[in-house]
């Protein structure tokens, strides 16, 4: 399966570089990849005309599977209104094709409108449970904006998703194969307990941080191994960004019941 994800293009902003994007778009369609994640902060401050102009150039994208995810920078303005309405549902479940079977891709929004912080929220723990619990005829893969994990090179860090450790929890009860995020315009990857974490640099503007040019991703992977590399627009070649093999090689076992941790029904103490 082959995989491109982008994030934080950030039409809008006087740091936007359409070349960039425009560029990216292109080389996606050169890859002719199985599914393009786009993992939020399509705009800069959630306006309508910001979203007309960032579906413009989704819409060039000719994979069959694109699935958009929606950041904290889409949510200003009351901007989930218009996100709808260019790019449909916040939250989907779709099962992608692949050269080797299916995979299930699940869309969460976890953005609190004009906040910069987010979070996936009880009400949706029940629902990517259901999605992912039993799914065996391929990857499970989850795109949210917000990061799980802290990445490195972005100085003191804010805005990890506040309900992280049970978001956490759950990705390991369920064993999902890959998140997919965004937001802190840095590429790295984290492979925790089962599950590989892959954010995405800002594919298509300025506001880098560090030495990170504006970047995206392309993964790869196969019965056996996963492979990463991180592409600058423009650029010919790309470089590794992370290598693993397909199935974790782990001994470490958790004993204690999940439940203990995470519920999802209501709580004894509430009555009906």
């Amino acid at each position: 399966m082959r995989i491109v994800q982008m994030s934080d293009i950030h039409v809008g902003s006087g740091l936007f570089r359409p070349d960039f994007l425009s560029a990216a778009i292109d080389e996606a369609n050169a890859l002719a990849p199985d599914l393009v994640a786009v993992v939020g902060d399509l705009t800069m401050e959630g306006y309508r005309w910001e979203f007309e102009e960032a579906q413009g150039y989704l819409s060039r994208l000719e994979c069959e599977n694109v699935v958009v995810a929606m950041g904290n920078h889409d949510a200003k303005n009351v901007g989930y209104r218009h996100f709808e309405e260019f790019f449909g549902m916040r939250e989907t479940a779709r099962v992608v094709p692949t050269p080797d079977g299916e995979a299930k891709v699940v869309c969460l929004d976890s953005t609190k409108p004009d906040l910069d912080e987010g979070e996936l929220g009880r009400e949706h723990y029940g629902w990517l449970d259901s999605e992912f619990r039993g799914w065996d005829r391929g990857p499970k893969i989850l795109m949210i904006h917000h990061h799980v994990l802290a990445v490195p090179g972005t100085g003191r860090d804010v805005n990890i998703l506040l309900d992280a450790g049970d978001v956490m929890a759950i990705l390991r009860e369920v064993g999902v194969d890959m998140v997919l995020s965004g937001h802190r315009h840095v590429p790295y990857v984290w492979s925790i307990s089962g599950v590989r974490i892959v954010h995405s640099g800002t594919v298509s503007s300025m506001r880098v941080r560090g030495t990170m040019p504006p970047s995206y991703n392309v993964i790869e992977f196969d019965e056996e191994k996963v492979e990463i590399s991180l592409r600058e627009p423009g650029e010919k070649e790309a470089q590794p960004l992370a290598s693993f093999s397909r199935r974790p090689v782990t001994t470490s076992k958790f004993y204690p019941d999940f439940d203990r941790f995470v519920k999802y029904d209501r709580l004894p103490f509430l009555k009906e």
